[in-house]
């Protein structure tokens, strides 16, 4: 989708981090947006940042993992903004824990957002992309969804299914003139380790990976600068910073051993509680 002046885009996780910073962006190319998030007061807040773009906003508040109000939230978008024609499945949360340690409604929670989330924008939002001939489904996945780390379980176990659907919607949909493309981050500064606190428990390991973050993580706008450009030119997965490309490389390139310094390092950490 070469042209995205007048285009109508949804954005879930629009009320802070990623979600907002697309929203930006593509309201500075002209896009009209409906803006979607369980947060409200975040959801304000965004709305009133693309004031100044003189485009069309609409505020959906409600949870992705809400499968009834997914259902009628594309009529809903469609009543306002008349058509949509790019959608961003970008909500997500995370849990630091060992696998362990995660319980089932763990699973539950994480899953509900980072898998149905995404499952329910591609599945509903489907139909009203064929409407009008040409769409984008964007899905925000991680480097996480092509490799494994401690801790991380119920994460990485969606983040790999994100990818997966988009590469396989990618390719059936490519007749209907639908792109589809999995955004993979790397460290990005966004509140996320923050808010996995409240789930996991603010141990020192989620401390000090909350702060790397924060202090080497590259920024939501330098990420949905990437994505416009990947949705203009179609393609099929965008990696954002050194390291989801370093890590990406490894892997490919050492496909068993890059799991090894995870090992080492999970092992040194729970030797070191047990003690």
């Amino acid at each position: 989708m070469k042209e995205l002046r007048g285009k109508v885009a949804v954005i879930t996780g629009a009320g802070s981090g990623i979600g907002r910073a697309l929203a930006q962006a593509l309201a500075a190319e002209g896009c009209h947006i409906a803006l979607c998030d369980i947060n409200e007061k975040g959801l304000r807040e965004t709305e009133q940042l693309l004031a100044p773009a003189g485009v069309r906003t609409s505020v959906h508040v409600g949870s992705v993992a809400d499968r009834e109000a997914m259902a009628l939230l594309p009529a809903e978008i469609e009543r306002i903004h008349g058509a949509i024609h790019l959608v961003f499945n970008n909500a997500g949360v995370t849990i630091s824990k060992s696998f362990e340690d995660h319980t089932l409604a763990d699973f539950d929670f994480l899953f509900g957002i980072n898998l149905w989330g995404v499952l329910y924008g591609c599945h509903y939002f489907l139909p009203y992309l064929k409407k009008q001939g040409e769409g984008h489904i964007i899905n925000t996945s991680s480097m996480a969804g092509f490799i494994a780390f401690p801790n991380q379980a119920a994460y990485c176990m969606s983040k790999s299914a994100v990818k997966a659907l988009s590469e396989t919607l990618r390719i059936e949909l490519a007749c209907h003139n639908i792109g589809v493309t999995s955004i993979h981050p790397g460290a990005i500064r966004t509140n996320i380790m923050h808010a996995a606190m409240a789930k996991s428990g603010a141990d020192e390991e989620t401390k000090k990976l909350a702060a790397m973050v924060d202090r080497f993580g590259k920024s939501p706008e330098a990420l949905a600068k990437k994505v416009v450009k990947a949705v203009k030119a179609n393609k099929m997965r965008v990696l954002v910073g050194p390291d989801a490309y370093l890590l990406e490389f490894l892997k490919r390139l050492f496909p068993v051993w890059i799991h090894k310094p995870f090992e080492m390092a999970f092992s040194k950490v729970a030797a070191k509680k047990q003690a």
